[in-house]
């Protein structure tokens, strides 16, 4: 089931302009060896904009979160820190790079901050190769109001013109948001990017190299191969000579000796 999370970015940038506040969003991209993953965001709102919120509870009641739980998130609680500030975080599992675009443009939209991610998942006879890559846009972030039926219509009943506030809201996003996104590989390798705002870059992080452990299993297959070989051999050799001393004796006239019977 897809969802766009067009929603509760919306209420994330609504709340930014009400409050007057900053979010920072961090977004965790982690591959595993068998080359699925998992797409983690976590936003934290400082505790400024809880109080301006009207408190942790007005907070979590303004998120709205039923549809991303039937859309397979698994949704956090909010989690309260030693300086009053409150966070969430959504996490959802891929299997592949082609889940992970869809679950990308669910988290961002077609033109969002996070864009076309890449994932390599090679794995060789003697080499293997692991890679992730995704675009950081910052020099507009998207917010589809207007592209949300059922949003627009509640605001158009409260008596708020959709277009005017998502307009509103991109140019409060451009300074109040702050995103990091961490790319992590199997093995540990990690990079963490901080995006400035109106920036634009593709970040990656890739590792890859020789399989030792399948270096190792072919050299020791191989050598007992050849163990195995070098005996077959010795031991055809071995039986030649036999066969060539016996037919030599036998061109000599030479006769086998005969045992006296013992009775």
């Amino acid at each position: 089931m897809r969802v766009r999370m067009a929603q509760l970015i919306a209420v994330v940038g609504l709340a930014v302009v009400l409050a007057g506040c900053n979010v920072n969003t961090r977004v965790d991209v982690t591959l595993r060896r068998d080359g699925t993953g998992t797409l983690r965001t976590t936003v934290t709102f400082d505790s400024d904009a809880v109080l301006k919120m009207g408190g942790a509870t007005a907070l979590a009641q303004t998120i709205p979160l039923n549809d991303l739980r039937k859309a397979d998130w698994k949704i956090s609680k909010w989690a309260r820190s030693t300086n009053g500030a409150q966070a969430i975080s959504l996490t959802h599992e891929f299997f592949d790079e082609r889940e992970l675009v869809q679950l990308i443009g669910d988290l961002a939209g077609p033109r969002g901050i996070l864009q076309n991610p890449k994932v390599t998942h090679d794995r060789g006879w003697f080499s293997n190769r692991d890679r992730l890559q995704i675009v950081v846009d910052m020099r507009s972030p998207e917010v589809d109001i207007v592209g949300d039926p059922a949003l627009a219509a509640r605001l158009r009943a409260a008596g708020t013109d959709p277009v005017k506030l998502q307009a509103q809201l991109v140019a409060e996003l451009k300074t109040a948001l702050h995103v990091s996104v961490v790319l992590r590989l199997p093995n540990g390798h990690l990079k963490t990017y901080d995006a400035p705002t109106g920036s634009v870059r593709t970040i990656a992080v890739s590792d890859g190299g020789l399989a030792w452990d399948h270096v190792v299993k072919f050299g020791i297959g191989l050598a007992l191969a050849l163990l195995a070989g070098l005996f077959l051999l010795a031991a055809g050799i071995g039986i030649r000579r036999n066969h060539r001393r016996a037919a030599q004796r036998i061109g000599r006239g030479v006769q086998p000796a005969e045992r006296t019977p013992l009775m």
